[in-house]
């Protein structure tokens, strides 16, 4: 689609120079090369003019049934999905825009390309030689609103190799074009394809038509303004070894259409590298949930979507994002910054508590059994967090992701914002990022900063539908440096249960493959997170033309040995 310099989005997580260390065949893991059987899209907009266009690539010699989701950025919900049937060495491209429908604008997909898909897309049968298709989730979910639906990200799973050697045959590409794509749907009439898991022809007694997923899927995206003159170009995150079995569903299909999913894969065990001088290797084998977190989000309208999160969690999971900020108003360039925060697995279930919870005072004792007069706090399910942890003296876990700045907003000069102050200091709130897919809007105090102007035009909007004050972050006199985002200490993937878990008392993490990474290690502490500084700005030498830059998140995890 374009010619520019595309940009990995890759969760840094100390893989990067560690090239002579190979990952395992069975664990999963973010694979820095690209490829994988899951690529996640960190961002679409549709906002104000904004496009984005999307390249998704099979690179192997075989035909692959893909399936591709849209989610709305408030609450991830699914707002269009459908099947890609690749043939081999095959592209399938589609741009995102504001269409209007029913007087509102939503989100849309539109495409050109002759890759068949289910339902049929731009076949040039009955002259639909390009489509455009809506968002559909103002229709399904109470809590979805048209503006919801211009932002989010996607989701591309291979479901597995075709097998069927009409389908192959049918999907393949001669002068341009597939064969037939009516093979596709004649594959499903003819029972040929079946929904279900499993790796055999249907005839030979499996229940797919597909073989397992064997990866190499890689993509790009542009998100570009036209009328703005900017264009920001962003790599998907590539997973490799999230599954071992295929997983064929419709998206017609009322009780499956969230199937497969991040959460759906049948491998256990999760694989992350921590650097430093001696570089360890990490295998961590996860329980799956008793219960489906998304039958349990009060909305009938969602299906069924997995219960094993927690691999593909801990192989995203952060302890603070790192990024840059580009702010200067002087000579001409008109600085702004975006930093764009995804959280892909709250949907599935990984800290998905959306409302505050009163945690229980307990006094700490001292050797002859008396209060010291300090206390720690504990939930529930018997977990016990210091008021430092949590983040105040009241023993309040706020909901949805709770992340600070503090004094991690430095300029280039090793200048940073201090909060120092004489006592007694009244502790302040977290900053709370209640959406999934959060768009943190840089602003200085600079006299010569524009503060009308963001780089995404994103919706600010919270859940009251007032302007959401966590959405913007100061950076005082400072115009131009790094800064450090952390998430609050009690998100601990080790020992977190979903809503639809409270009370066990076990924790998800089952082992590791090193005898010191326990359940307290730090490496499970903090949430799984993509995204990327969107940086705008003019030209000095010509006022009037725009830049614009997509900057990778550095992700930090914990390497300490405990709490």
């Amino acid at each position: 689609m374009f010619n520019k310099k595309k940009i990995a989005i890759g969760v840094a997580m100390g893989v990067v120079g560690l090239t002579g260390i190979i990952g395992s065949a069975y664990a999963v893991h973010v694979n820095p090369e690209g490829t994988g059987q899951v690529l996640i899209f960190p961002y679409f907009n549709a906002q104000n003019g904004y496009v984005t266009n999307i390249n998704l690539v099979n690179s192997t010699d075989q035909t692959k049934a893909v399936r591709i989701r849209f989610n709305e950025g408030k609450t991830s919900k699914d707002v269009l999905d459908f099947n890609i049937y690749m043939s081999p060495e095959d592209v399938w491209t589609g741009s995102i825009r504001a269409t209007d429908k029913g007087g509102a604008l939503v989100g849309s997909v539109s495409t050109s390309d002759r890759t068949c898909t289910l339902p049929e897309g731009a076949s040039c049968s009955d002259n639909k030689c390009n489509v455009t298709v809506p968002f559909s989730g103002t229709d399904i979910y109470s809590d979805v609103a048209p503006e919801d639906t211009l932002e989010g990200y996607i989701e591309v799973i291979e479901m597995g190799v075709v097998t069927d050697t009409t389908v192959q045959n049918g999907v393949l590409h001669t002068k341009g074009k597939p064969n037939n794509c009516v093979a596709v749907t004649d594959a499903w009439y003819r029972k040929k394809f079946v929904t279900g898991q499993g790796n055999a022809k249907v005839n030979d007694g499996a229940i797919t038509g597909l073989s397992k997923p064997t990866g190499g899927l890689f993509g790009s995206s542009a998100v570009l303004n036209i009328e703005r003159g900017v264009a920001m170009s962003i790599d998907p995150v590539a997973i490799e070894n999230y599954t071992n079995v295929a997983y064929h569903t419709r998206p017609d299909d009322a009780n499956n259409f969230e199937l497969p999913s991040l959460a759906s894969g049948d491998v256990s065990t999760s694989e992350v590298m921590l650097s430093g001088s001696d570089p360890q290797l990490v295998k961590t084998t996860w329980k799956t949930l008793d219960k489906d977190p998304c039958l349990n989000d009060a909305d009938p309208a969602t299906p069924a979507c997995g219960r094993n999160p927690y691999p593909l969690a801990h192989a995203l999971l952060a302890r603070s994002v790192m990024n840059e900020y580009f702010l200067d108003p002087t000579k001409g360039y008109d600085g702004h910054t975006d930093w764009v925060v995804t959280f892909p697995m709250k949907k599935l279930g990984i800290f998905n508590r959306t409302a505050s919870e009163q945690l229980t005072k307990v006094d700490i004792l001292n050797a002859n059994k008396k209060p010291t007069g300090k206390f720690n706090c504990e939930d529930e399910a018997g977990n016990v967090y210091t008021p430092e942890e949590i983040g105040n003296a009241e023993c309040i876990r706020y909901g949805d992701v709770r992340v600070a700045f503090g004094e991690d907003i430095f300029d280039r000069e090793e200048g940073r914002i201090k909060d120092a102050n004489f006592s007694p200091v009244v502790a302040k709130p977290p900053r709370i990022l209640e959406k999934e897919v959060n768009v943190l809007t840089f602003t200085s105090n600079d006299e010569a900063y524009d503060a009308t102007r963001t780089v995404l035009a994103a919706n600010h909007s919270s859940k009251d539908k007032g302007e959401d004050p966590n959405d913007f972050v100061s950076t005082g006199v400072f115009t131009q440096g790094w800064s450090r985002m952390k998430v609050w200490d009690d998100y601990k993937l080790s020992t977190w249960w979903p809503k639809t878990e409270e009370g066990r008392k076990d924790t998800p993490y089952e082992s590791a493959s090193i005898a010191s990474f326990t359940a307290d290690h730090g490496i499970y502490k903090g949430v799984p997170t993509l995204g990327f500084a969107a940086i705008e700005g003019n030209v000095s030498a010509s006022p009037n033309t725009r830049f614009g830059d997509a900057l990778p998140h550095k992700m930090e995890r914990d390497h300490s040995l405990g709490n």
